[in-house]
C-alpha cells in the first residue's frame, strides 16, 4: 500500500451532535492552499478528455471524513497476462 497524500487546502469537520443524520460533515475549502498544493503535484494529476483532473478518494477515520490523492494505477492488460508467469510453462 503507498503512502497516503493529504490534499492541502481541503479540511473536514465532524457533523454537529445536533445536525441530522443525513450532514455527514463540514468541508472547509482554502483556495489558496489548494491551488499552491495542485501546482506543487502536478505529477499527481490525470488526464480525461484534455482536462486535468486529481483524482480523490473519500476516506471515513476515526476524526470523520478525509480525502486523499487516489495514486491507484491499474496494470496494462499486456503487463497483467504476462507477469509472474512464462508462457511456455502453461498448463493448456
Amino acid at each position: 500500500m503507498s503512502e497516503k497524500i493529504y490534499i492541502k487546502g481541503l479540511r473536514t469537520f465532524k457533523p454537529n451532535e445536533k445536525a441530522p443524520d443525513f450532514v455527514k460533515g463540514t468541508l472547509l475549502i482554502t483556495p489558496n492552499e489548494l491551488f499552491e498544493f495542485l501546482k506543487e503535484n502536478e505529477s499527481l494529476l490525470t488526464d480525461y478528455k484534455g482536462t486535468k483532473q486529481l483524482r480523490c478518494q473519500i476516506l471515513d477515520g476515526d476524526k470523520g471524513l478525509y480525502f486523499t490523492v487516489d495514486t491507484f494505477k491499474p496494470q496494462a492488460k499486456e503487463e497483467a497476462i504476462t507477469s509472474g508467469s512464462d508462457s511456455d510453462s502453461m498448463p493448456f
